[in-house]
């Protein structure tokens, strides 16, 4: 620690200058549910440029010397590199694990996807690193166990790594949990471990064995969501219950066949029929080398509106639990997000980079649609603009959120496949600061609210992982404004 600088009590309170070991922190740039990430450099050689510490937020959580020891074991361009690990001792005496890795600037796959037009080519690239990735860990004995979008970052120049490893496991490694599913996020779970987890939830000494078929299956849903913008569809309680309705990628978006097949394979509910790891490498990197020239066509949905698969599971599962059969998971809570969505799909268009989108209301059930060819025309989806990071309440709008639209024409210009990413500057009729501490938020210099819904956000907004509905004025927009 530098003599001008105290000892913090929480990490999240460390600033730059602040030593930790041989590290001197430079910022702090990220703060999830059990760690802090800062951006460092060694005081002794701040020429050999930054790197990422991730330091827990409560003392002694066994996550992080178990992602620094996968992350030891396993080197591959996929995956940051290892630098360090150590403890932080803070001002109440806690002990603070903390990892150093190589420092990937880049955007996660999702952000990726919507930052500009992405080609079948472009995805079958992306992909076959993460699985050169996976199968070097798998290659080790080891499994990620938490394989999704938001852990999977592109540098601008193309390179994908896997990232947080803090879920994983490896021979030896002790039991993160007390329950029988491990840690992870429910959507991309396996069928075989959600059967599993209903089955024995109720079961103190059932656990279940992770393997590398996890993380294969956990990378078709990662690689369906990016294409199609939605998850898919539900896993039945059980495999002698009526197959669940899987439509295809290629239904949904115009993704190559061999992307398509890829992504069915992947996710197979037999998960003898995925495959292993080195042949699913080898079935994007051949796909990636050898399909045709339409491979570089833009990614785009085949016709307006969000499926209805978009009505899914929350990302996000509590390790501390196992998520309950499906005939138990119906609740309020849910259908309040149910009825979010559907009153989404109704929202008005919103004039987006002067092109008018409209996000179409829940289709109806019936024979899939024809395939259509991808539209011509300048891209629908604006590059994200750079914004500092901000605080955001959590509160309910959803409500206050409808309230505020307002009708626009409904015009059926085709969406891009991947996410509505933020306009680069307020649409017209926003709303601007002042703003509802309570339930709005400052955003490119307008007010938007945040909704309780998970991406794929429908007709909201998405950044940076959460949902946005712009809040507009009640009063009538002026004619005219001073130039």
């Amino acid at each position: 620690m530098s003599d001008d600088l105290e000892t913090p009590v929480d990490p999240r309170d460390l600033r730059p200058g602040s030593l930790v070991g041989p590290w001197r922190v430079l910022e702090r740039i990220d703060s999830g549910s059990y760690g802090v990430v800062f951006l460092v450099e060694r005081a002794s050689k701040p020429e050999a440029g930054p790197f990422a510490m991730k330091m827990a937020k409560q003392a002694g959580d066994p996550r992080f010397e178990r992602e620094a020891e996968l992350l030891r074991r396993t080197q591959h361009p996929a995956l940051p590199r290892f630098e360090d690990f150590g403890i932080w001792i803070s001002a109440r005496g806690d002990d603070h694990p903390y990892l150093v890795m190589e420092y990937v600037a880049g955007s996660i796959l999702y952000e990726w996807g919507h930052e500009e037009e992405r080609s079948s080519r472009d995805v079958l690239e992306v992909l076959a690193q993460v699985a050169q990735g996976l199968a070097a860990v798998h290659a080790s004995g080891a499994v990620h166990r938490d394989v999704k979008g938001d852990n999977i970052r592109v540098t601008p120049e193309g390179r994908a790594v896997l990232v947080d490893f803090g879920a994983g496991w490896f021979p030896g490694a002790r039991p993160l949990t007390d329950t029988c599913a491990p840690p992870g996020t429910s959507v991309y779970r396996s069928p075989e471990l959600l059967r599993f987890t209903w089955r024995f939830y109720r079961d103190d000494q059932a656990r279940w064995k992770a393997s590398p078929c996890d993380d294969l299956y956990a990378l078709g849903v990662t690689a369906y969501r990016l294409v199609t913008g939605t998850y898919p569809p539900p896993i039945s309680e059980t495999q002698h219950e009526e197959q669940r309705e899987l439509r295809p990628p290629r239904e949904l978006a115009t993704v190559t066949p061999e992307l398509d097949s890829i992504i069915l394979r992947l996710l197979s509910e037999d998960k003898a029929n995925r495959g292993t790891t080195p042949q699913t490498v080898e079935a994007l990197e051949h796909a990636a080398l050898h399909t045709r020239h339409v491979a570089d066509n833009p990614i785009r949905l085949l016709r307006v509106g969000v499926p209805s698969e978009l009505e899914a599971p929350s990302r996000s599962a509590s390790s501390s639990g196992s998520p309950p059969p499906p005939s138990r998971q119906r609740s309020s809570a849910d259908a309040t997000h149910h009825a979010t969505l559907a009153l989404l799909s109704w929202a008005a268009a919103a004039m987006v980079g002067g092109f008018v989108v409209l996000i179409g209301s829940k289709l109806p059930s019936g024979p899939a649609p024809r395939e259509e060819s991808a539209p011509s025309g300048p891209p629908l989806m604006a590059k994200e603009v750079p914004t500092p990071p901000i605080e955001t309440p959590d509160a309910g709008v959803a409500d206050a959120a409808m309230a505020s639209v307002q009708e626009g024409p409904r015009t059926g210009l085709p969406v891009s496949a991947i996410g509505l990413a933020m306009p680069k500057t307020p649409l017209p009729g926003q709303k601007k600061p002042p703003c509802n501490p309570r339930s709005e938020v400052v955003v490119i210099g307008a007010c938007w609210s945040i909704l309780r819904i998970d991406p794929p956000c429908g007709a909201a907004y998405e950044r940076e992982g959460q949902c946005y509905m712009p809040v507009f004025d009640s009063r009538p927009p002026p004619t005219s404004e001073q130039p």
